[in-house]
């Protein structure tokens, strides 16, 4: 077996609900050298901007051309963690079948923050055809959706590189590849702190963020040829009834789930930019036909909240909508209500930040909620989803995972919380 290195000098779809919001339609598709400070804000806002140097000497021809979607944007989730959420685009550019063995998140040093291999890789691997696995056939492209994750306390690299292990299969004996490139920024601003879009007790992180290719963080959307990556911190907010059922009744009616109708509360100050009202409810319990991406988002609302940033509230019930274009909001006026239009086949509220006042053209960016309490995990996700059974299931809910009190923190996938 042959082998090669360049650059070696560094060391299950969850469906909720299925809430997939707009996403089964669009589904087309170093560190700083200073001590560590004491809170995970100030690691990210001290950590100095550093560049990689370019070495023709260790430079070698790759079987895959790589680039990532955007920069990192960090963000402390409720496991205490920064997560570093990110993604590359892979295009197998050589004649041979590449099959991809690891691919390692290193700092500026070259130190290992985080490594993905064997059934992680294969998880969140996504070549494009829905082939499925971690080989790439020559001109087969894929995306990769990375997680690292650094302690609360740690300093947060301002670039990150990856370095790549993989086997070519060609005419040949198999080939061995090491290379280690692709430079990521990982921007210094800090999350956003807003406050809940909703009250009680009982909600569910649905589609969440960041360790799985939930509907949300793998919408990759080609979107007029530029890929757009909107919602990868996005939530689909359902709500567990106090026996940890989502509805009673007939599940084909949205008055059976009794969050319907919620009140939708800016989470922040600032200016609404967009307003779309008049598309009707769906009828839970499937996704419904003759959607487009301009429909798929329901009935919304878009506040502009200052600094570069837009909150985004979808699927809201038709004519329940209390804003219009041009109004200025307080965090906690109340926007409309909670509903069940645009490609959806739940009652939900799809909420997410992102860096511009398109929901199909902007970046999706992390937020923090100032304050929740953590009440568990659900752990069989496959229970919220559609078609749902005549007699609703309890939902099981692991109890002692991110539970407490959090602050300043992005709730994670699947996370149940109450909100005050």
């Amino acid at each position: 077996m042959t082998t090669c290195k360049a650059g070696a000098r560094g060391p299950n779809r969850t469906r909720v609900g299925s809430v997939v919001a707009a996403v089964a339609l669009l589904a087309l598709a170093g560190c700083s050298d200073s001590e560590a400070p004491s809170t995970a804000a100030a690691a990210i806002a001290a950590a100095s901007t550093s560049t990689i140097a370019v070495d023709d000497e260790t430079a070698a021809i790759t079987p895959l051309a790589i680039r990532p979607l955007s920069e990192i944007a960090p963000v402390l989730g409720a496991d205490n963690r920064i997560h570093l959420a990110y993604e590359l685009q892979m295009i197998n550019v050589s004649r041979s079948k590449v099959e991809l063995s690891s691919i390692a998140t290193l700092d500026r040093s070259g130190a290992v923050i985080t490594t993905l291999q064997g059934a992680d890789l294969g998880r969140l691997l996504r070549p494009a055809g829905g082939t499925g696995g971690t080989t790439l056939a020559p001109g087969q492209a894929g995306d990769v959706f990375l997680d690292a994750t650094l302690d609360a306390g740690a300093t947060v690299p301002r670039v990150v590189r990856n370095r790549f292990v993989m086997t070519m299969q060609g005419d040949g004996a198999p080939t061995n590849v090491t290379f280690t490139g692709v430079p990521v920024n990982v921007s210094d601003q800090q999350a956003v702190e807003v406050a809940p879009p909703l009250r009680g007790n009982g909600w569910v992180a649905g589609e969440g963020c960041c360790d799985a290719i939930t509907a949300h963080r793998g919408a990759t959307l080609s979107v007029d040829g530029t890929i757009r990556v909107a919602q990868r911190f996005a939530i689909d907010f359902i709500q567990l009834k106090p026996g940890g059922t989502l509805y009673t009744g007939d599940p084909a009616n949205n008055a059976s789930f009794a969050y319907f109708g919620a009140e939708i509360h800016s989470a922040a100050d600032g200016t609404v930019v967009r307003v779309l009202d008049g598309n009707q409810e769906q009828v839970p319990g499937k996704l419904p036909e003759g959607q487009t991406l301009q429909s798929a988002d329901g009935n919304y609302v878009v506040v502009d909240i200052g600094n570069g940033r837009f909150a985004f509230y979808a699927h809201m019930q038709p004519g329940s909508l209390k804003v219009e274009v041009g109004d200025r909001v307080k965090a906690g006026d109340v926007l409309g209500l909670l509903g069940n239009t645009g490609n959806t086949d739940a009652p939900h509220l799809h909420f997410h930040i992102m860096d511009g006042p398109s929901p199909l053209q902007s970046n999706g960016l992390p937020f923090v909620f100032t304050t929740f309490t953590g009440r568990g995990v659900v752990s069989d996700g496959q229970l919220l989803s559609a078609p749902f059974a005549a007699q609703a299931p309890v939902v099981p809910v692991d109890t002692a995972r991110l539970a407490g009190v959090h602050t300043k923190q992005l709730p994670l996938n699947l996370q149940v919380v109450d909100f005050g």
